[in-house]
C-alpha cells in the first residue's frame, strides 16, 4: 500500500484515536527499562573484554496496551535510536507518538553506534571526515549552519560499521535475540535501517509482523510479510508522516485480532513513570572548522523526564563517572535506578552523556587521541571491594555474573586529558542549566568535575550539590587545581598553579575508605571558591569506598569556602555498598538518603 493510498484510512484512524497534543497528554508508562543483547567477551593480552558485537535497546511499555504487536525502532546510516526519541526541533517524536497510541516500543542503538561504544579496532577505521554542519543542514533542507536545529541535527551522527556481510550477520543475531526475548513486532526503519529489518525478518519469519520503511533506499523484507514504504525525506522527523503510519497499521493489525501477548518481562519492583513529558537534547556542540567544513566538537546527549505531578522545585541534573555513561542512572539487570526514583517522588530529572561518551559521538578529527575508547577489561573490576565485590551487588559476582556484562556493555574507559575533556563539559553544562534554570547536581564518581566547574560558572542557578564518592583526591594526579583539572575562580586569583602553597596531612584512625597514605591540602590562608561558597554540598560514602578518599575532599571543600558536609551511610545504618551504589541492590535505600539530604538543605 502506497502512500497515496493511505490518505482515507490516515483520516478515518486520526479521527478515531487523534495523536494528542503534546499539552494535553500524561505519559502512563508500565515499565521504562533498557538491556543490552549480545554482550561477548574476548581475551586480549591485557584481559578480558566485551568485543563490540552488543546491542542497546531502550524500552517503554505502556500502562494500557492496546495492540498485539510491539514497535521497534531502527535507526539507519550515522544516526542512533535517540533519533526517535525527539525532532530536532524539540518536539516530541515516534517513542512517545507510538506510546500515546498504546502500543509497546522497542528503539535500539546498531551494535558499535549509540550507547554501544565504538571501537575502531573492532567496528572499522573512523571515517576520514566526521559528519559536518554544511551537509547536515543541506540533507535536513535549512538554509543556514547557524539554525540552532543543525547542531541538534549534526550533534548524534556517529561513525557506523561498514554495511556489508559481517555486520549484516551481527545484525540478524542480534535481531533474532531481541524478537525472542520481546515477541511478534512490527519494525519500523529509517534509511539503510531497511536491512537491520530485512536480514532480521529473514532470520525470524514468522515474528515480524510488518516493516515500515522510511525514506530506505530500496523495498526490503521478505515479500510474504506487510511492508509500508514511506519515501518522505526526513518523515520520521514529525507527526504529519505518523499519521499514514498509524492508518496502516490500523488497516493491517486491527484491535483486538490477537489476544495480547504476556509481559516477558513482569516488574519485580515498580519501573512505573507518570510523565508530562520526555524527550532528548543535545548541549554544548561548538564548531570546529575543518578544511571540508564545520564540525561539532564536545557534544553532550541530554535525557529528560518531567513527572505529571511535580513535587520539587529544582530539577535534578545526573552525571556520569568514569568510563560510563547515562544509562548508570537508569537502573541494571531489569531493576529500577535513580531515573526512576526521583520521578516517581516528583522530581524532574535530566541525565547526560559526557562528550565522546554513551551517545555523545567520537571522531578523531574532533577529539583527538585523548578521547579514543579505551574499553577496559573485567578483571580489575572483578575483585575490587569498591565496584562489583560487594555485599550489594545485585548479581552472583564474577566473570559470567549477567548484570556485570550488562554494566561493562556500556564502558569506554577514562579520557588522557582531563584538563580538554572538563572545558568541553563545563561548557555544555553551562548550556544546560542556562537552558533548565535552578537546578541540583548529582555528580558520581569521575563526574564530579563537572559539577565543581558547572557551578563555578553558573553559581546562582545551581542550589545544591550531591556529590556521590568523587574519584580522586586533592591536587593528585590531574586535579591540580584542587579537585579539577582546569582552572577555577579563587579568592585571591591564582593564575599560576606555583601559587598553590600546599601542605601535607593525614587521616585520623577512624577515616572511611578508601584510606590514602597522606594528601594535601592549602597552607593558611587559603584560596577560596567564591562562587561556591553558598551553595549547599552533600559527599555520599558507603561502608566499601570508592573513588577518593572522603576526609580530604570535604576538608578541601570546607576550607575554600564551600558549605560541604559527610554523608555517611553506616550513619543511617545501610552497610554493604561499594561505589556502584546507585546500582545495587539497596539502591531504593540509598536514594532515600539523598532525597531526605535534598529535601533538608533545598
Amino acid at each position: 500500500m502506497t502512500r497515496r493510498e493511505l490518505g482515507a484510512l490516515a483520516a478515518a484512524a486520526i479521527a478515531a484515536r487523534p495523536v494528542q497534543a503534546q499539552s494535553e497528554s500524561v505519559l502512563d508508562i508500565a515499565e521504562w527499562s533498557y538491556h543490552w543483547y549480545g554482550v561477548e567477551k574476548v581475551t586480549l593480552a591485557r584481559g578480558t573484554v566485551c568485543n563490540g558485537m552488543q546491542m542497546y535497546v531502550e524500552r517503554w511499555i505502556p500502562a494500557s496496551v492496546r495492540h498485539p504487536y510491539s514497535i521497534v525502532l531502527i535507526h539507519g546510516g550515522y544516526g542512533q535510536g535517540s533519533d526517535w526519541i525527539s525532532t530536532p526541533d524539540e518536539r516530541r517524536g515516534w517513542v512517545t507518538l507510538f506510546l500515546q497510541q498504546g502500543y509497546k516500543v522497542y528503539v535500539l542503538d546498531r551494535p558499535g553506534q549509540g550507547r554501544n561504544p565504538y571501537q575502531p579496532f573492532v567496528h572499522g577505521a573512523f571515517a576520514a571526515q566526521a559528519p559536518t554542519f554544511e551537509a547536515a543542514a543541506r540533507d535536513a533542507g535549512i538554509a543556514s549552519i547557524s539554525d540552532s536545529r543543525v547542531a541538534q541535527v549534526v550533534a548524534p551522527l556517529g561513525q557506523p560499521m561498514p554495511n556489508n556481510a559481517v555486520t549484516q550477520s551481527v545484525w540478524r543475531s542480534r535481531g533474532a535475540m531481541l524478537l525472542d526475548d520481546i515477541g511478534p513486532a512490527v519494525l519500523v526503519t529509517h534509511g539503510d535501517g531497511s536491512v537491520f529489518a530485512r536480514v532480521t525478518a529473514q532470520e525470524r519469519p514468522a515474528l515480524v509482523k510488518g516493516i515500515i520503511a522510511v525514506d530506505a533506499p530500496a523495498a526490503d523484507g521478505p515479500s510474504s510479510i506487510p511492508t509500508f514504504a514511506d519515501k518522505t525525506t526526513n518523515g520520521w522527523r514529525g507527526e504529519d508522516s505518523f499519521q499514514p503510519v498509524i492508518a496502516w497499521l490500523e488497516s493491517q493489525f486491527p484491535q483486538g485480532a490477537l489476544a495480547p501477548v504476556a509481559d516477558p518481562h513482569p516488574n519485580r519492583e515498580s519501573m512505573a513513570l507518570k510523565l508530562a513529558d520526555q524527550g532528548c537534547f543535545w548541549v554544548g556542540a561548538q564548531r570546529k572548522q575543518m578544511p571540508y567544513g564545520t564540525i561539532a566538537q564536545g557534544q553532550m546527549y541530554v535525557q529528560y523526564m518531567i513527572p505529571a505531578q511535580k513535587r520539587h522545585p529544582y530539577p535534578v541534573v545526573m552525571i556520569h563517572g568514569g568510563g560510563g555513561q547515562g544509562t548508570h542512572m537508569m537502573g541494571i539487570g531489569g531493576r529500577p535506578g535513580w531515573v526512576h526514583y526521583f520521578v516517581q517522588a516528583g522530581y524532574s530529572v535530566y541525565w547526560l552523556d559526557r562528550p565522546s561518551y554513551g551517545r555523545s559521538p567520537y571522531h578523531p578529527d574532533a577529539l583527538g587521541p585523548s578521547h579514543l575508547p579505551n574499553v577496559p577489561p573485567y578483571e580489575g573490576l572483578l575483585t575490587s571491594t569498591a565496584v562489583f565485590n560487594t555485599a550489594q551487588w545485585p548479581g552472583p559476582g564474577g566473570m559470567n555474573d549477567p548484570v556485570i556484562d550488562q554494566f561493562m556493555a556500556c564502558e569506554s574507559g577514562n579520557v588522557s586529558d582531563e584538563a580538554f575533556h572538563s572545558e568541553l563539559a563545563w561548557s555544555g553544562g553551562a548550556e544546560l542549566v542556562d537552558r533548565i534554570g535552578p537546578c541540583i547536581l548529582l555528580p558520581h564518581a569521575f563526574g564530579g568535575f563537572f559539577a565543581w566547574g558547572v557551578a563555578d560558572r553558573r553559581p546562582s542557578l545551581i542550589k545544591a550539590i550531591f556529590a556521590m564518592e568523587i574519584n580522586g583526591n586533592p591536587f593528585a594526579a590531574q586535579l591540580r587545581w584542587g579537585l579539577t583539572a582546569g582552572p577555577m575562580m579563587y579568592d585571591p586569583p591564582v593564575t599560576d598553579l606555583a601559587q598553590f602553597r600546599l601542605a601535607d596531612h593525614t587521616l585520623p584512625p577512624d577515616a572511611p575508605r578508601p584510606l590514602v597514605a597522606s594528601y594535601k591540602l592549602q597552607a593558611e590562608p587559603a584560596h577560596k571558591w567564591k562562587n561556591l561558597s553558598g551553595i549547599p554540598m552533600g559527599w555520599l560514602t558507603t561502608e566499601f569506598g570508592g573513588g577518593g578518599s572522603p576526609i580530604p575532599n570535604v576538608e578541601f571543600l570546607k576550607q575554600v569556602g564551600c558549605q560541604a558536609e559527610m554523608v555517611r551511610l553506616r550513619d543511617y545504618g545501610i552497610l554493604g555498598n561499594g561505589n556502584l551504589m546507585l546500582l545495587e541492590k539497596n539502591n531504593h535505600e540509598v536514594f532515600k538518603v539523598v532525597d531526605d539530604w535534598l529535601t533538608r538543605r533545598t
